[in-house]
């Protein structure tokens, strides 16, 4: 096969999206606004091959520096075409060249209309790399002598990527704001992506930053994720993020799905930008471990604040909570509503409890699991507090039925807000990080001691309380209450064993919790409409004080203990 002249070869021709990205307008999630990416260029290497340049990067190592480059062939004959015999060069601008060695993994010839990536890399015992302005594929005949050395193809590298931290690894990045949806420069896809989501997270694993991805194909065919992370850069430091997603993202035609990406970080940073980086990986020949490289394509600012976290909408206690359209958390035949919220003080605890109940309604022809979603309670200030979810909650619910599932957040008694930004969080997308599928502003109920109390489906009035004591015959004293209870419960709302209880709790007149009496609203001996006696032989003290207060509270068990909710005080 005759071979092209390689300055003829130089000329570019732009073949669409079959080989290189094509200058598409793209729109973020909530905006009109497109973000239009220039075509790749690509050239000849041969009559029926043509490439392009994907990544090329010079990142600083402990000794020197390492460079790399990958370069995308297709095959645009009607027939297998091998790969022309080549090394790989990059040149600087003072004329400096350097010959970069191949990855094991790189295909050798293509198939009809296939599209290859041929990864090179090479260490360089110096940090004086200069600026990298051309890459050419040179054929050389070891069997001529002297050595013939044949220029198949030269390719200017108009975007370089010098890794590094600070200002200077952002001089050659395409920048953006928070928010504005992009694509990968030079990356052979149409996928559309937005951030969306950003925060700071704590776990057993120490600190990272969390940040959710909304990938869009606009195209008309099926498309995978490209290999891409994301990075976190500080004034000083460069952090190196990973995707949660371990298997691989495919997107239909017009389909969406979020990505996410898990950054760690040290406590106390102040985070400037993110960085998007094309990922490679390199097999050295011979054996030994694979080397992944990266390559910067664009730089997004930080969002502040308001910017990183989803908008909490007004709610209304009682109405159906809106989801994200794609959590797979929530079943879209599953219905949710805050039915309860309210925060009070613990006496005696040191610290305030907010208890927030959640209806769960089936409302599909077919039983459905019940949702596992995590909360959390945010004041006008910014503070979080972390909810504990019942320790027991069934595992199915049956068409036509509700269940109330129950969280405690542990407040401190320093809080005065009334009203607070509600998330409901998936623990299972970014695991172990949690991501936002609903963030509702509401107030909290007010306690009403005097009257009719909810602790949805039920409705609790004290008509009268009386206690009275016994002594036995090793002069202990013992207690019983006596109830007149209202009760009332909402239909089709399942109350089982593990719905919350009420506790009596026998407080002296020196503040002494001198013991309680639980009781349930299920099984054989649950509390009625009417009269009644609550049994307390096991509760017994050798001090007879009086007069004595009873507090009375709603108790749920979390995987963080009791969480008591105060709903009377009876003197």
């Amino acid at each position: 096969m005759k071979k092209k002249p390689w300055k003829s070869s130089l000329t570019a021709i732009v073949l669409g999206t079959m080989i290189v990205q094509g200058g598409t307008a793209v729109w973020a999630a909530d905006t009109t606004t497109p973000v239009v990416t220039a075509p790749t260029v690509n050239y000849g290497l041969t009559n029926d091959i043509r490439a392009a340049i994907k990544n090329v990067a010079v990142t600083p190592t402990a000794s020197g520096s390492q460079l790399a480059v990958t370069v995308r062939l297709y095959n645009g004959g009607a027939t297998q075409n091998r790969i022309p015999e080549h090394e790989l060069r990059v040149q600087t601008t003072s004329g400096v060249s350097y010959t970069l060695k191949p990855s094991a993994s790189n295909k050798e010839a293509l198939q009809p209309k296939e599209i290859g990536e041929l990864v090179y890399m090479s260490s360089v015992d110096s940090k004086e790399i200069g600026q990298i302005d051309q890459l050419s594929f040179v054929n050389v005949d070891i069997y001529s002598y002297p050595k013939v050395e044949t220029t198949l193809l030269a390719m200017p590298t108009k975007s370089v990527w010098y890794g590094g931290t600070g200002s200077a690894a952002l001089q050659s990045l395409g920048s953006l704001t928070w928010g504005e949806a992009f694509t990968i420069p030079g990356v052979n896809s149409e996928l559309v992506y937005t951030p969306v989501e950003a925060s700071m997270q704590n776990t057993a694993a120490g600190r990272a930053a969390v940040v959710t991805v909304l990938a869009s194909n606009p195209g008309v065919g099926r498309e995978t994720v490209p290999a891409f992370r994301l990075d976190a850069q500080s004034e000083q430091k460069s952090y190196e993020g990973k995707r949660s997603e371990a298997d691989p993202v495919n997107l239909e035609a017009g389909e969406k799905k979020y990505i996410h990406f898990a950054i760690p970080v040290e406590n106390g940073v102040t985070l400037s930008n993110l960085l998007v980086l094309s990922t490679d990986s390199f097999v050295p020949k011979g054996g030994g471990q694979a080397t992944a490289l990266a390559t910067g394509k664009l730089a997004i600012a930080w969002p502040k604040a308001e910017q990183g976290n989803s908008a909490a909408v007004p709610y209304t206690i009682g109405d159906p909570i809106v989801f994200d359209a794609l959590t797979k958390v929530i079943d879209q035949k599953t219905e949710v509503s805050l039915m309860e919220l309210h925060l009070h003080e613990n006496p005696g605890e040191g610290y305030q409890t907010a208890v927030a109940k959640f209806k769960l309604t089936n409302t599909s022809t077919t039983p459905s699991p019940v949702p596992a979603f995590l909360s959390e309670l945010t004041n006008a200030q910014g503070v979080t507090y972390q909810g504990a979810r019942q320790t027991n909650v069934t595992t199915l619910l049956n068409p036509g039925l509700s269940y109330v599932v129950s969280y405690s957040y542990i407040v401190p008694q320093t809080e005065e807000g009334t009203s607070f930004s509600l998330k409901l969080l998936d623990a299972q997308a970014a695991a172990p990080y949690t991501t936002t599928i609903a963030a509702l502003q509401t107030d909290v109920q007010k306690e009403e001691m005097d009257s009719t109390i909810s602790l949805y489906p039920f409705n609790l009035a004290f008509n009268d309380v009386s206690v009275s004591t016994q002594t036995t015959a090793q002069l202990m004293y013992t207690y019983k209450f006596r109830l007149d209870l209202g009760i009332t419960q909402k239909e089709n709302v399942v109350v089982d064993n593990n719905f919350s209880k009420l506790r009596f709790e026998i407080v002296d007149n020196v503040g002494r919790v001198v013991g309680s009496k639980d009781a349930s609203f299920t099984g054989v001996n649950k509390l009625i409409s009417g009269k009644q006696i609550l049994d307390a032989t096991n509760i017994t003290t050798d001090q007879f004080s009086y007069p004595f207060t009873v507090n009375v509270y709603e108790t749920i068990e979390t995987q963080n203990g009791t969480a008591k909710r105060l709903l009377k005080v009876i003197k």
